[in-house]
């Protein structure tokens, strides 16, 4: 929204139960309802209306005390503004996120932002390609770090992110990024010795 694109996706952080909330909504939109963390409490919801625009609805449990600590856990600055549905239109941005959003900058939420979650590692690289972000040198330092922890995901969160990537305008950056970050051998091994 605050870079003037058209909006596709849209997340809830909720602080009731998600999996009925998301059910519910699902089959009121007459859309497709899917579990995509069951630990975390994470859902989705795939519907199109009447534009024919397909939108997605991710709905997840908070993951801290009240908006403001759950936007705190976020992955990257520009990632943790929220609007609130309570107070319509107020912009609730604790971490700087819009002017970094402004300045170009993708930043870390914090320390612990990749080891929390090593899907990030791909998360940040192909955000900041999409947004034409450049990432701070702490947060590039904290991903390479925590490259090699990409094994402790999934297969399935991998390949979506590297598809992700790969349907970009920019997939031979986000590739030769990855790469200098020490995470393609991790997502892609076979790729080693094709060098």
């Amino acid at each position: 929204l605050l870079l003037g694109k058209a909006i596709h996706d849209l997340d809830f952080s909720l602080s009731g139960p998600v999996k009925p909330l998301g059910r519910q909504l699902a089959d009121r939109l007459e859309g497709a309802f899917y579990v995509l963390d069951d630990e975390r409490d994470i859902v989705r919801v795939i519907y199109t209306p009447k534009d024919n625009e397909r939108m997605v609805l991710d709905l997840s449990s908070m993951r801290a005390q009240g908006l403001e600590g759950d936007l705190r856990s976020r992955d990257f600055t520009v990632n943790a503004i929220a609007l609130s549905i309570d107070h319509r239109g107020q912009v609730l941005d604790p971490m700087g996120g819009a002017a970094d959003l402004r300045a170009g900058i993708l930043r870390a939420c914090s320390e612990s932002t990749f080891i929390d979650d090593p899907a990030r590692v791909l998360r940040a690289v192909r955000q900041s390609l999409e947004h034409k972000l450049h990432m701070t040198p702490d947060t590039y330092r904290e991903l390479r770090a925590a490259a090699g922890e990409l094994k402790r995901i999934s297969p399935e969160r991998q390949r979506d992110e590297i598809f992700r990537l790969l349907d970009s305008g920019s997939a031979a950056s986000g590739i030769r990024l990855l790469d200098q970050a020490g995470a393609l051998r991790i997502v892609l091994p076979e790729l080693e010795r094709l060098k």
